[in-house]
């Protein structure tokens, strides 16, 4: 499971806003990313209480090597406003792969949920080396 909470998934978040975003980074890190042969690939679910939003980095070239994957979590109330969530934790993405990015010898993988203040927002985030799009197709088929 990909939640931080383990609470019960509602949704996915539609494919729009997915498309939305990942045209965002792609825009922002088109020298990186051609650099490099990588490409991004967006995911975004609700649970019950928490909104999961997930950037993974992955080789254009081989699906099997490791990936570098964003997580960026947050406390959903049925009162908030979830636009404004949703664009804290884009924002949240940004600033990671701006470090990751700058930093040829970045390597700081955490696979435990940490939490962290961001533009004074409390949000939970952790970096891994999963390709979370075969982690959800192998969900799928195990499901089915």
């Amino acid at each position: 499971m990909l939640s931080r909470t383990n609470g019960p998934f509602l949704i996915d978040l539609p494919n729009e806003w997915a498309d939305s975003v990942l045209e965002l980074l792609q825009d922002t890190y088109r020298n990186e990313l051609v650099d490099a042969s990588k490409v991004f690939e967006i995911y975004g679910q609700l649970y019950k209480g928490e909104v999961l939003v997930i950037a993974s980095l992955i080789d254009a070239t081989n699906e099997a090597a490791p990936a570098t994957t964003y997580f960026a979590s947050m406390d959903l109330a049925d009162d908030a406003d979830h636009t404004k969530l949703l664009e804290g934790l884009v924002d949240s993405i940004g600033a990671f792969f701006d470090q990751f990015f700058a930093d040829s010898e970045w390597n700081d993988y955490q696979d435990m949920w940490k939490e962290e203040q961001f533009k004074g927002t409390k949000i939970y985030c952790k970096v891994t080396r999963e390709n979370v799009g075969l982690t959800i197709k192998a969900d799928r088929l195990l499901n089915q």
